[in-house]
């Protein structure tokens, strides 16, 4: 959403449901196709990386969760600035949003060029801690090296594409990201395979055709070169349009780029507790995972497969979430509580109507995302099951995610921290380990672990939201 756009919507005084509902498409829409494409651009990545085989597919979810994970730390910055920004813009304020995102891309680019330095220096160190086997190991240090020496560009886009998202403007992160996504499924193409030709026939002819297609036979090592140079094109595409004038806020290189303690101070007073929240649930999620490492290559193998198949059902819940920080933060600075509230309600009825009708064909038709990916019966018998599980936890789901955003938003970051702390690592991370030390549930009980913290997770959220104290929070 344009900047005249927004201004027009604040003009609109809203205060029917319809109106609502209207302006809550029009900011998720832009994210969920953002999310949609990068869902289904993962699924290519993951397929052609499993047609490697079961270590692959374990050496890249290895190497992946620990950047993940190290990506939670700059929750502060991302979940701040965009809280603020939104409070700004709703107080009409832009030079207050302009500064505030100014402070956040100098923090960001300092930290994450040193977080970056850190990974590449530290990898194998990371790879033998998340409990990879002998076989895995040197391919899950090869990919983390790669991925994490741009984590720089990383940190840039998620802080920056918050700030945009945070002004209303949920396009421009979607075609950066959506081109980046594009370019790395070409990119894999290229990196991992090796050079050879494909013979294409014609249909309805009896006439073919050979294709050649150069590759560097790369391997695991290719899906990392390709991912990361994706990450740094799309940071590149958001900065660009920031210097360029043609968003709501806007940088120039004439600008005074000096740290002002005072604004990072607020934005860390939101952020700091949304960035242990986030760095909870990733180093929970991570310690998740190693414990599901340890039962073998072929069920970690199955666990990534079965978390990649059910990212499919994250795409609206990631949508309507942002939209709900967005109104939520843009109704708060324009003193507009009573509409922060039914901006917040009607994301997640939104979200809830699409996550509960997906969660159905997941439930009714695992086989059909799982054989994407592997045929391995064993693979696709462990996964199937799992997908099982968690369709019937979708509607706690958008809770989770819908109700989180709305109060980060508002900024009550530290009781989303707190009800994660709760949720993963009371739950999901301590249910886990006893049922599978003590009960032998194995791969099941791990997912059983995660189905029962969205539950209780998704109701702590709804319940906090209701009670309306987050409306009083002054940032």
């Amino acid at each position: 959403m344009e900047e005249v756009e927004v201004k027009r919507e604040n003009k609109l005084n809203l205060t029917d449901s319809n109106d609502i509902q209207k302006v809550t498409m029009k900011l998720a829409m832009p994210a969920i196709m953002e999310m949609t494409m990068q869902t289904l651009l993962g699924f290519a990545d993951m397929a052609m990386v499993g047609s490697l085989g079961a270590v692959a597919i374990a050496a890249v979810g290895l190497g992946d969760m620990p950047i993940m994970t190290l990506m939670a730390i700059f929750a502060a910055l991302g979940t701040g600035t965009t809280a603020l920004v939104a409070r700004y813009i709703g107080a009409k304020e832009p030079e207050k949003a302009t500064e505030t995102a100014r402070q956040s891309l100098i923090v960001g680019l300092l930290s994450g060029a040193l977080v970056s330095i850190l990974v590449v220096f530290f990898a194998s160190y990371i790879i033998d801690f998340m409990g990879a086997e002998s076989e895995t190991a040197p391919y899950a240090i090869k990919y983390i090296t790669y991925t994490g020496a741009t984590m720089g560009f990383l940190v840039v886009n998620v802080i920056m594409g918050g700030v945009l998202r945070g002004c209303g403007d949920t396009k421009t992160p979607m075609y950066a990201n959506g081109l980046a996504n594009i370019l790395n499924i070409i990119g894999n193409f290229l990196l991992i395979y090796s050079s050879a030709a494909y013979v294409i026939h014609i249909p309805f002819t009896d006439l073919s055709t050979t294709l050649f297609l150069p590759g560097a036979g790369m391997g695991v090592g290719g899906a990392a070169l390709s991912t990361a140079l994706s990450r740094v094109i799309s940071s590149l595409i958001i900065m660009y349009v920031l210097f360029s004038g043609k968003a709501p806020i806007k940088f120039s290189i004439r600008d005074k780029y000096k740290i002002n303690m005072s604004i990072i101070k607020k934005i860390l007073n939101i952020g700091t507790p949304a960035a242990f929240e986030q760095l909870s649930m990733r180093v929970g999620q991570m310690l998740y995972g190693r414990k599901v490492a340890m039962l073998g290559t072929v069920v970690y193998a199955s666990h990534r497969i079965a978390l990649t198949a059910e990212s499919i059902s994250f795409m609206p819940g990631f949508g309507f979430a942002l939209a709900a920080t967005t109104l939520v933060g843009q109704y708060l600075g324009a003193k507009k509580p009573d509409m922060s509230e039914k901006s917040g309600y009607e994301a997640n009825k939104l979200a809830f109507l699409f996550m509960t009708a997906l969660g159905v064909v997941l439930f009714f038709f695992p086989e059909l995302f799982i054989r994407v990916f592997t045929r391995d019966p064993e693979i696709v018998a462990n996964a199937s099951l799992c997908l099982k599980l968690v369709a019937i936890a979708q509607p706690f789901l958008a809770a989770v995610m819908v109700f989180s955003g709305a109060l980060r938003g508002a900024g009550d970051t530290r009781y989303v921290m707190i009800n994660t702390l709760i949720g993963v690592w009371g739950i999901r991370l301590l249910g886990t380990y006893i049922l599978i030390d003590f009960f032998h549930f194995g791969l099941l009980g791990a997912w059983i672990g995660m189905v029962a913290d969205l539950f209780v997770r998704g109701t702590l959220n709804f319940l906090r939201f209701r009670g309306g104290k987050w409306k009083y929070i002054r940032i």
